[in-house]
């Protein structure tokens, strides 16, 4: 009896043996996962970071545009500046910030991000910009950089025309970087008052971002900028009108193809209504409705 009973523990110990798994195995398999989990992590870190960095310095850049372009137009008959901080900047209205000001519009930057090295004619961390020609007194450069690395960073610059953009050196080569209708205005011959939704299509990838209009639409100004992530590549945009009457309004829409995949094709929408397509060469915009009239490229 004990002897049949001892086989059978054998045969049992043997089968048992072949199939499972012994504790070195374990060890190493728990080992490899861990390296390939950490590898993940720290690229898609990296990426995102990346990404924050870009989108951040392109919207420091719409906001002093933004800034300008409402200067220009007299808007509420008053300039406009921008207040810049570490962690923040905001778009204020008149000649001196005043941060208790109701009208502010304030920007926060991603925890990952920061501004640093405001380096502006006759000090300070404000630009302003004059009525009618657009100017300011306080051109200059600032950085936008990643906190845990600040090696990493963006240089935006303001010329005394007022006119800012991100500094050449962070730009591809003279003569590499495709043309593109980075800035393009045209205009809606209807009242946008009552739009649900800002609709940004991307047929080809199958992304579609809905964007409510009133979140973003006061005292008859429509303004949105964000990041849009097609086919796991971030397409950074802004949409905004320059006029409305009432009766028509007259929309800009800025995609500059530093920060954006060439070969996504775009529709815009307001509701169910298609305002304008770019092509996905990038280059080519055309009207979706008849009630678009004048594309220009600026």
């Amino acid at each position: 009896m004990s002897k049949n009973f001892s086989l059978r523990s054998t045969r049992y110990s043997l089968h048992s043996s072949s199939k499972g798994f012994t504790l070195i195995e374990i060890i190493v398999a728990i080992g490899v996962m861990s390296i390939i989990g950490t590898t993940l992590f720290i690229g898609f870190s990296a990426a995102t970071e990346s990404a924050d960095l870009k989108t951040s310095a392109f919207k420091v850049v719409d906001a002093l545009q933004f800034a300008r372009t409402r200067t220009i137009a007299s808007l509420a008959s008053s300039q406009y500046g921008v207040h810049f901080e570490q962690t923040q900047y905001v778009l204020f209205r008149g000649a001196t910030y005043d941060a208790f000001d109701l009208n502010n519009i304030v920007y926060i930057l991603p925890s990952r991000v920061e501004i640093a090295n405001i380096t502006l004619a006759g000090g300070g961390s404000d630009v302003v910009f004059d009525r009618i020609t657009g100017k300011t007194a306080q051109n200059g450069t600032l950085t936008v950089r990643l906190v845990a690395d600040p090696s990493k960073l963006k240089t935006i610059e303001v010329a005394v025309s007022g006119r800012a953009d991100i500094s050449s050196d962070a730009l591809p080569p003279a003569g590499t970087r495709i043309a593109d209708t980075r800035h393009m205005h045209f205009t809606y011959t209807q009242d946008i008052s009552s739009t649900g939704f800002l609709v940004l299509n991307f047929p080809d990838d199958a992304v579609t971002q809905n964007i409510d209009f009133v979140t973003y639409y006061s005292g008859g100004v429509f303004d949105w900028s964000g990041t849009v992530t097609v086919g796991g590549i971030p397409q950074v945009l802004r949409v905004h009108t320059h006029a409305n009457n009432g009766l028509s309004a007259d929309f800009s829409v800025t995609r500059d193809l530093r920060y954006n995949t060439v070969n996504k094709r775009l529709e815009i929408f307001l509701d169910t209504v298609n305002l304008v397509n770019y092509e996905n060469d990038g280059t080519t915009v055309t009207a979706g409705s008849i009630f678009v009239s004048n594309i220009q490229a600026q």
